[in-house]
């Protein structure tokens, strides 16, 4: 299904001319970046630090406003880039993973990291946590732990080396944990603890995450690569080792004079994955726990629900669309506690903060603990966003987006638009027949940042997503195809009420914000539906070439264009026309719609480049200088 164009040129009343002069800005904007001097790329970073750093203060000051006490100190921490292996993308889970041996890296691990990064890290902590202290809050640390280490540590110390973490299918190296049964290891977790508690001592709760992302313990059976470790304590129970660890961490804080709760959990095993924690295993875990202490949510010894902070507020949704919030109007098991005695605040990043704030305020001391009740917080809300008369629109809008997360849900092995989009690359990569005969210069934007340890050829695949291959099959794109296309009217119809808030708003600060908002959901829309051309293109490509029926080199006058090559061709087609809709809506605004790296060498394998405009009109020009391709495949039409 083809959605109407948001904005192009003279059809909807965009000058051209306009559209040009920003294109011309937009090249000079990016030779001047490309011409940055070292010290100017410098300059430019402290300036994005001091950004943050206000940005960090603005949510202390909301937080408190609210009532929080808690703030989680560890998000958007710079990544660590010298952890990155141009070679392998695995590292990107775990570069920026708050590990705490790599930001407070103990003696004997200090040849081995990059201490510039530590001690930037080390900083940017403390001057967080001086902002914590200023209002009054107390820090959250959120990491995955036991967290891998660098391989030139192990090779000097191999008496050290932990189980293998990595998951194999999406790495090329084998990557590794330290084995926390070492007292030695013991020793630097505890000396890591007391520098971050002297550094930032408005740290009181950890939640540390286990078994992904680089992390685990030593002969669990949930280990990505198969149960493994040090075979020098194999025998030693799991309970004794995870509740050893925890022990350490918390004696050390008390060293150093401070009071720290931890609470460890394992990443949620989905179907077809073992939990880490067996149930036996994680009674005899947290029995073993003093107070203070949990795994799994249970406080030892006695096993008491972990009082742990509550987190409130709703991050953006659609990544890597940015700015869209949907306050959620279902009731998805127990409702949280009001007014918690421990409370975080998530407001998301800098477009969602101000919505966030003010959805929290309004909402405090509303009852929302009913479907019933939730309906009328949020329409009272809506009202108080766009007037009585607009509010039924905009609570309708809420629900026609929280329909269309839960028909992306059936899709999600991960965010689908994360994965395909960004770490996968769609919407920069050409649909075209023979992807392995495009030149270096034809995949320069996109071929370095596909998210794929596997080889050539799993990386041309466009539905070979990190070695799962969700998507793949005839079967699997129809149900794809059907989740999109319950998706994509749902989106629509929420564009249009927000059309017509925008129309009825009585301030140009309130048209611009629905404006923008209509921007992101038509970006949205075509997101969509590039994810479905894709899927369907990669499906019936495979089909074809399964077949490999020849084409015939001299029709007969009068034959027609079959089945498959018409589809196939009308999928690319379409996807065209996406790209090119999708790439004028960008440039019809400055306000930002997808997440972007700020320069060039912000770029990752996680996040899109600055030059996306760019870049999208590459694949579009791509697909178009490969129509004759399809020659190879079907017998040409002579009709």
């Amino acid at each position: 299904m083809r959605s109407v164009p948001f904005s192009f040129c003279n059809r909807r009343k965009v000058s051209c001319r306009s559209l040009l002069a920003g294109l011309i800005l937009a090249v000079v904007t990016l030779g001047l970046l490309h011409a940055q001097s070292p010290s100017s790329a410098r300059t430019a970073s402290a300036q994005r630090q001091q950004a943050n750093l206000a940005f960090f203060q603005r949510e202390a000051e909301l937080s408190k406003k609210l009532g929080a006490n808690y703030m989680l100190v560890t998000a958007h921490l710079p990544a660590a880039r010298w952890e990155m292996n141009p070679n392998d993308p695995y590292p990107m889970w775990f570069v920026r993973n708050a590990a705490l041996l790599i930001i407070f890296p103990p003696r004997i691990l200090q040849p081995y990291v990059n201490l510039n990064y530590s001690h930037k890290l080390q900083g940017i902590l403390k001057e967080r946590c001086a902002i914590l202290h200023k209002y009054g809050l107390q820090g959250v640390w959120n990491a995955d732990e036991p967290a891998v280490l660098p391989e030139a540590f192990f090779t000097a110390y191999p008496q050290l080396r932990g189980p293998r973490v990595d998951q194999t299918n999406r790495s090329r190296n084998a990557y590794f944990a330290p084995t926390v049964d070492a007292p030695e290891v013991l020793r630097m977790y505890r000396q890591a603890m007391r520098q971050l508690l002297n550094t930032c001592p408005e740290v009181e709760q950890f939640n540390w995450r286990t078994t992904d992302a680089g992390s685990g313990f030593g002969w669990t059976p949930s280990l990505y690569p198969g149960m493994n470790g040090n075979t020098n304590y194999e025998n030693v129970p799991l309970s004794d080792r995870v509740s050893g660890f925890l022990i350490n961490a918390q004696k050390a804080a008390k060293e150093a004079g401070h009071a720290i709760e931890i609470n460890l959990t394992a990443v949620a095993p989905r179907p077809w994955m073992i939990a880490t924690f067996s149930p036996d295993v994680l009674q005899n875990t947290v029995r073993k726990l003093p107070p203070g202490l949990a795994v799994e949510g249970r406080e030892g010894p006695d096993g008491r629900p972990f009082a742990g902070v509550t987190t409130e507020g709703i991050p953006g949704s659609f990544y890597p669309l940015v700015g869209i919030v949907v306050p959620p109007i279902e009731v998805n098991g127990p409702a949280p506690p009001r007014n918690p005695p421990r409370l975080m605040i998530d407001f998301g990043d800098r477009t969602t903060i101000n919505f966030n704030y003010r959805l929290l305020k309004f909402t405090r001391n509303l009852p929302m603990s009913t479907l019933a009740e939730r309906v009328k917080a949020l329409h009272a809300f809506a009202a108080s966003e766009v007037g009585a008369a607009q509010a039924d629109n905009l609570l309708q809008a809420w629900s026609d987006l929280n329909d269309v997360k839960q028909y992306l849900d059936v899709l999600n092995f991960g965010s689908m638009l994360r994965m395909g989009d960004v770490l996968e690359r769609w919407i920069i990569r050409p649909l075209v027949p023979f992807p392995q005969d495009l030149t270096a210069a034809e995949t320069k934007d996109y071929r370095s940042y596909i998210f794929q340890a596997k080889g050539a050829s799993q990386a041309d695949d466009l539905v070979d997503i990190q070695g799962m291959r969700e998507y793949q099959g005839w079967g699997a794109s129809l149900l794809f195809q059907r989740a999109i296309t319950l998706a994509i009217p749902k989106v629509q119809q929420a564009l249009h009420l927000v059309h017509g808030i925008q129309m009825a708003a009585k301030t140009p600060a309130a048209r611009s914000h629905w404006e923008l908002t209509g921007k992101r959901l038509q970006a949205l829309i075509y997101l969509l539906q590039s994810a479905e051309n894709v899927v369907l293109y990669q499906a019936q490509l495979d089909r074809v070439k399964k077949m490999g029926i020849r084409p015939n080199p001299n029709p007969v006058l009068g034959y027609q264009s079959s089945w498959a090559r018409t589809d196939l061709m009308g999928i690319a087609r379409n996807e065209i026309d996406t790209m090119v809709d999708l790439e004028l809506l960008l440039q019809s605004t400055k306000e930002p719609v997808l997440d972007l790296a700020p320069t060039q060498q912000d770029e990752t394998i996680m996040r899109l480049g600055p030059n996306i405009v760019a870049d999208i009109k590459h694949k579009i020009d791509v697909m178009n200088a490969h129509w004759r391709d399809y020659d190879r495949l079907f017998t040409e039409p002579n009709p």
